[in-house]
């Protein structure tokens, strides 16, 4: 499992970070992805959204249900969710 060394008090790290991974799912998507635009906005289907969510869950090293994507709509939403399920774990022993 890879875990990324994100500043815990930088949601803004995080929120970039999704961008370019939601980007991924997103591949015709012609436009950067707004992270204050709603996720159902861009189509997202259920498979895309369990797949989104497990590849957060994999990258952090965080639990991330699928149905956070709905619960927290945006990036900007969804990152500061992300942040505070990081700050609360402890650092990860080397």
């Amino acid at each position: 499992m890879t875990t990324y060394g994100f500043d815990r008090a930088a949601p803004s790290e995080i929120q970039s970070w999704l961008v370019e991974r939601l980007a991924e799912y997103l591949p015709d998507l012609g436009e950067a992805v707004d992270p204050h635009r709603q996720l159902g906005e861009y189509g997202l289907d259920s498979i895309t959204v369990v797949a989104f969510a497990a590849d957060v869950e994999e990258q952090l090293g965080i639990p991330v249900d699928p149905t956070a994507i709905w619960d927290y709509p945006t990036v900007s939403e969804l990152a500061g969710y992300v942040a505070d399920e990081l700050a609360g774990r402890r650092p990860q022993a080397a």
